[in-house]
């Protein structure tokens, strides 16, 4: 009987941590809602704020809590966005992308296709000499 009781205890023990450290890593899988995410941009703050500013930026403005930033080093504009999804980042990526280059790159699809089982094995091999250089 004791045995038994003993088994109990110790099962009972085993799920108790086992939700605790459940619920301890979901917590951490939860996005913060108060996340900043920040990024550089090279052009002065006067221009970013300004009513010159690009289109784009004045609507993720209003969308989003925003702030500006001088960067460290005479680097341009710090802009970060107060975000827990993802889009908004991607919008203010492309925003960067659009005022430093004039355009958004993107990638259309992969450039490599699914790979047979001798392309896995001959490709490693076939980067590798062409990183040293066939002699």
């Amino acid at each position: 009987m004791a045995s038994l009781i003993k088994s109990l205890a110790a099962a009972s023990a085993g799920i108790a941590a086992a939700a605790i450290g459940r619920r301890v890593l979901s917590r951490r899988a939860t996005p913060n809602p108060a996340e900043w995410y920040a990024l550089t941009i090279e052009r002065s703050p006067e221009f970013l704020t300004g009513p010159d500013r690009p289109q784009e930026l004045a609507k993720l403005v209003q969308e989003h809590e925003v702030r500006f930033a001088e960067a460290p080093g005479d680097r341009g504009t710090e802009v970060a966005i107060r975000t827990a999804e993802g889009a908004p980042r991607e919008r203010l990526r492309a925003i960067k992308q659009l005022i430093e280059t004039g355009e958004v790159l993107r990638v259309e699809g992969q450039t490599e296709g699914h790979r047979s089982l001798v392309g896995r094995t001959v490709l490693p091999g076939a980067k590798r000499l062409m990183r040293r250089g066939i002699r």
